[in-house]
């Protein structure tokens, strides 16, 4: 697929505070310290921003997609006060076992979006805090930046083969400015 590079970042433990329960609540979510500062420089980059996240706690009936939506209007107002546009937020809703194409480490999320802002996936990053985000980035044949917020510090991850491995989302976008063309 032809077009321009896109910057996908995971939710909870890239952007915000990772919680082990859901962030289930608009209560509940918020930012890490230099969130602020990392979507500004992001914002630079002049590509589509998309955030891909997992949701299953709106499955197991630990908040509803009202709630969701609402973490992410104030997501994509904060972003836009800090001088990044979120081009879209697409979630899962789905239990990790009900074998659904959209949640992670499946690609659904990222062709859709993709396909509505004219992005090409190969010239494309990742940014997230777990084994499914990097699975589904190189499913894709994206660039894979692993945080060391949320869960990026596992065990699980120990052995993750990356492009990069940074302290956190502001980390991740001074990475991407030095090491990848985008816009």
């Amino acid at each position: 697929m032809s077009g321009q590079p896109g910057l996908f970042l995971d939710r909870d433990g890239v952007i915000n505070h990772y919680i082990v329960e859901s962030v289930r609540s608009p209560e509940q979510f918020s930012y890490y310290d230099g969130t602020p500062d990392a979507m500004k420089l992001l914002g630079q980059l002049d590509c589509p921003i998309v955030v891909v996240t997992n949701q299953s706690a709106i499955g197991r009936g630990w908040t509803d997609p009202g709630q969701v939506d609402e973490i992410h209007h104030r997501l994509c107002q904060d972003a836009l006060s800090w001088g990044a546009t979120i081009s879209s937020v697409e979630y899962c809703p789905h239990l990790p076992d009900e074998g659904c194409a959209c949640r992670k480490p499946g690609t659904q999320m990222f062709e859709r979006a993709a396909r509505t802002h004219g992005i090409d996936l190969a010239s494309s990053v990742m940014v997230g805090d777990s084994p499914c985000d990097m699975e589904a980035a190189e499913r894709l044949d994206m660039t894979r930046i692993l945080v060391a917020t949320g869960r990026g510090e596992s065990a699980s991850c120990a052995s993750l083969e990356v492009d990069a491995r940074v302290v956190d989302l502001e980390e991740a976008a001074r990475w991407i400015q030095q090491h990848r063309k985008m816009g």
